[in-house]
C-alpha cells in the first residue's frame, strides 16, 4: 500500500492534532474493548445489489441481518448499508431520454424495501445508507442522478429514515442520524470514475457536521459512510476510478472518524481491508451479493491466471460493529454464507488526543512488521507431464497471516541460457477460507507443452522443451517468499 498522506493533507492533519489535542486524555478508561458492556451494535454491509426477479439475491440480503442479529445476541441497533442498494437499471439504453424511468427503479426499490423488512423489524432497527454508482451512475442518467436520492426516500417510506436528526436532508442525498449517543453521516458523490467525485456543498456539510459533533464529543466516533473507498486506504482503492480523494481532506481532521465503503467487493479475509493513515479509520464492508476483486492481482488490475472467478456468486460477506461503555469499537467480520466469524475482531480503543487509536492497523508499520511466507525446508516443485499436459504441484507455504497468491515463472532452457517465457499468477481462493489453518496444504497448476511452444514464439527464442521453474508465495501484503525450484524436460 502506498502512504495517503500528500503536502496538503499534512498540513490538515497538524491543524487536526493541536485541535484534538485540546480534549485530554481520560486515563481512567480502559482502551480494552468490555463484551459486558455493549452500547452500541449495529451491521455493516454493502453491496446487496437488490432486483426485481432475484429472489436469491434477496435472501442472500435476509440471511445476512438474520446472522447479524443473530452474532450480536439481540436486535441490531442499526443496518448501516454502503451505497449499492439496487442493481442495474441503470444499465437499460435510453434510460434517462425516457418520462417514465423511474418506473425500473420503483420496482428494484420496492425489492429492496421487501428484502429489509423481511430481514429486520425497521421500528426496532434504524436503517441508514448511502446510494452507490448501481443506484446513481451519472455516466449514464446525467443531470437523472440528482433525483435519485429523493427517489429512494420516497419509495422507502418515512420509517426507514427514524433515526434522522431534524437536520438530515436524505432527499438531498445527505443524512445525519443519532443513535445511543453515537452520529451516523453519508454523503454520496455526484461522479464515479474520478478521483475527484464530490461537489464542494456536499463536502462542506461533511465538514461542519464533523466539526459540530467532535468538538461535542472529542473522545467518540463518528460513522462516516459513501460508496467510493478513500484512495490509498484499503485494498482496491488505489485504482484512480475506484477510489475517491476528494473526501479525505474533510474527514482526514477529525481522527474520529470511522469510514465505510463498498464499491470493490473485496474479501474481508484480507487483512487490508481496515487502513488506518494517522487521520482516520477506514473499514470496507466486503460485498454482501459476490466478490470480484480477488481476481486481480493488485490494484493494477492484473488478472489471476487461474480461475478465481470473475463474479463469485457463492459469497457473501460483511461486518458486525459494537461500541461498549468506554467508546471502544469491536468490529467482527461475517461470513453469512457459513454463519462464521471471519479470523480475530478488529479492536479499537477509543479516540485518544495522542493519536494512539490510530496506530494499531497503520498499513505502513502492519506492512514493515509483516513476516514472509516461507517453504517448509523440505517443500518441493514437483513437474509431471502427461501428453501435452504439465502437471505442477507443491507443498503451500506457512505464513502469519493469508498467502494471496502464488507467482510460477517458466523458463526455455537452451544449454545454460535460460530465457523467462511466462510468469504464471495464480491465487489461492482466499475468499473461501474464513481462517488461516482452513487453508489447503498443496496447490498446484496445470499448463500444455503447446501453449509454452507459444511463450517461446512470442519471445522469439527455440523451443527446446526444458524448462526451468521458479515458484514464490505472495503474502496481502506483497511479501515475497524464497523460491524453490524445478527442472523439467518436455522434449519430443
Amino acid at each position: 500500500m502506498k502512504k495517503i498522506l500528500s503536502g496538503a493533507l499534512a498540513v490538515l492533519l497538524a491543524v487536526s492534532a493541536m485541535s484534538f489535542a485540546s480534549c485530554g486524555k481520560d486515563d481512567k478508561k480502559s482502551g480494552e474493548f468490555d463484551e459486558s458492556n455493549i452500547v452500541l451494535s449495529f451491521s455493516a454491509m454493502s453491496d446487496i445489489h437488490q432486483q426485481v426477479g432475484q429472489e436469491k439475491v434477496k435472501d442472500k440480503l435476509v440471511r445476512a441481518l438474520d446472522y447479524a442479529e443473530e452474532l450480536a445476541g439481540e436486535t441490531l441497533d442499526v443496518a448501516l448499508f454502503a451505497g449499492d442498494l439496487t442493481e442495474d437499471t441503470w444499465k437499460k439504453t435510453g434510460l434517462k431520454d425516457q418520462p417514465d424511468y423511474t418506473t425500473e427503479y420503483n420496482a428494484d426499490i420496492a425489492m429492496l424495501k421487501t428484502a429489509i423488512e423481511e430481514g429486520i423489524d425497521v421500528n426496532e432497527t434504524g436503517v441508514f445508507y448511502c446510494l452507490g454508482n448501481h443506484d446513481t451512475d451519472p455516466s449514464v442518467l446525467g443531470d437523472v442522478m440528482t433525483e435519485m436520492p429523493a427517489l429512494f426516500y420516497s419509495q422507502l417510506g418515512e420509517e426507514f429514515f427514524r433515526i434522522d436528526t431534524a437536520d438530515s436532508e436524505p432527499a438531498e442525498g445527505r443524512r445525519h442520524a443519532v443513535v445511543n449517543g453515537y452520529h451516523f453521516l453519508s454523503v454520496n458523490p455526484a461522479r464515479y470514475w474520478t478521483l475527484k467525485g464530490y461537489e464542494k456543498s456536499t463536502l462542506d456539510w461533511l465538514d461542519e457536521k464533523l466539526s459540530t459533533i467532535t468538538k461535542e464529543s472529542p473522545d467518540r466516533y463518528v460513522f462516516v459512510t459513501a460508496h467510493p473507498p478513500v484512495y490509498e486506504t484499503v485494498n482496491g482503492s488505489c485504482a484512480t476510478t475506484w477510489g475517491d480523494a476528494d473526501i479525505a481532506a474533510v474527514i482526514s481532521k477529525y481522527p474520529q472518524v470511522v469510514y465505510f465503503s463498498g464499491h470493490i467487493h473485496n474479501v474481508l479475509q484480507d487483512e487490508t481491508q481496515i487502513s488506518q493513515n494517522g487521520a482516520f479509520t477506514a473499514l470496507d464492508c466486503g460485498s454482501v451479493k459476490y466478490t470480484g476483486w480477488m481476481n486481480n492481482v493488485n490494484d493494477n488490475l492484473i488478472k489471476f491466471d487461474n480461475d478465481v472467478g470473475t463474479r463469485i456468486d457463492d459469497f457473501s460477506e460483511g461486518l458486525l460493529v459494537q461500541a461498549d461503555g468506554n467508546g471502544n469499537l469491536r468490529v467482527q467480520r461475517c461470513d453469512y454464507v457459513t454463519k462464521n466469524v471471519i479470523k480475530d475482531a478488529w479492536e479499537l480503543s477509543y479516540p485518544q488526543s495522542d493519536g494512539s487509536h490510530l496506530k494499531k492497523y497503520d498499513n505502513e508499520s502492519r506492512k514493515a512488521n509483516n513476516a514472509a511466507p516461507v517453504f517448509a525446508s523440505s517443500s518441493a516443485l514437483t513437474v509431471t507431464a502427461s501428453g501435452n499436459d504439465v502437471s505442477c504441484v507443491w507443498q503451500a507455504t506457512t505464513d502469519d497471516d493469508m498467502v494471496r497468491y502464488y507467482t510460477l515463472t517458466v523458463y526455455n532452457v537452451n544449454d545454460t541460457k535460460k530465457t523467462k517465457v511466462k510468469t504464471f499468477y495464480l491465487g489461492t481462493f482466499t475468499y473461501r477460507y474464513d481462517r488461516v489453518e482452513d487453508m489447503p496444504e498443496s496447490e498446484s497448476w496445470k499448463f500444455t507443452i503447446d501453449d509454452m511452444k507459444k511463450y517461446c514464439e512470442t519471445y522469439k527464442t527455440e523451443y527446446t522443451g526444458e524448462y526451468y521453474f521458479e515458484l514464490r508465495a505472495v503474502d496481502v501484503w506483497f511479501a515475497r517468499s524464497e523460491v524453490i525450484t524445478a527442472l523439467f524436460s518436455a522434449a519430443e
